[in-house]
């Protein structure tokens, strides 16, 4: 197997660890606050990096550098605590999260030009079958 993969299903281990940790001991607290504790937390664990980092950012990358933590760890972050505290239930919201391999499909044809084959649309079309079976009582 891929050691990125498996590096990525790792991530997912934590993300799920997530998901049961704010479920259980902030159900009804503030996802923004949630959300802002734990991102200033994280983010104590990166301050090294910055001591000992050689690489310089462009001007120009610095701006996407902005876009993807209001994105990708700000918003995304804010959204998924709420989503995980108002959810239904653990496994439904786990299944949610499948929403993911899809988007990032449409974006990759839009942004990459990747090709979509058939396989992959019966994938995806079967996530969402299954997501829906499983969300509707």
């Amino acid at each position: 197997m891929n050691t990125g993969l498996i590096y990525i299903v790792i991530a997912e281990f934590f993300w799920a660890l997530e998901l049961i940790l704010i479920r259980k001991y902030f159900p009804t607290q503030s996802s923004i606050l949630i959300a802002g504790l734990t991102s200033i937390i994280a983010s104590l664990f990166y301050l090294p990096t910055f001591l000992f980092a050689k690489e310089k950012i462009t001007t120009g990358n610095w701006l996407i550098l902005f876009i993807l933590g209001l994105t990708s760890f700000f918003l995304a972050q804010i959204f998924y605590v709420k989503g995980i505290q108002e959810g239904p239930s653990a496994f439904t919201i786990a299944l949610a999260t499948l929403t993911m391999p899809l988007l990032a499909l449409i974006m990759a044809t839009i942004f990459f030009k990747e090709s979509i084959s058939t396989s992959v649309l019966v994938g995806g079309a079967l996530m969402i079958v299954g997501f829906l079976i499983i969300s509707f009582k």
